[in-house]
């Protein structure tokens, strides 16, 4: 039974999230010839301030992103 363990940074849509267990758990079926029924995908998503990029917390070095997704995710949840 594949284990496939994704980490990312938080804010992205559960549509996305949804996709991202679809595809990877195909891809990997495919390419260990296996059924995709045995494969298992796990999905961590951490605050930007928890990922360091360069030794700077991403809330800080991708500050831009990081605010158009949690506007895009208050317009969304209304």
């Amino acid at each position: 039974m594949p284990l496939v363990r994704i980490d990312i940074m938080e804010g992205r849509p559960p549509e996305l999230i949804e996709q991202l267990h679809e595809r990877v758990a195909h891809l990997v079926a495919e390419v260990l010839d296996t059924p995709v029924e045995r494969v298992r995908t796990y999905i961590t998503q951490f605050p930007p301030e928890a990922w360091g990029i360069g030794g700077v917390p991403a809330s800080v070095a991708r500050r831009e992103e990081v605010e158009a997704r949690a506007a895009a995710r208050a317009e969304r949840d209304g």
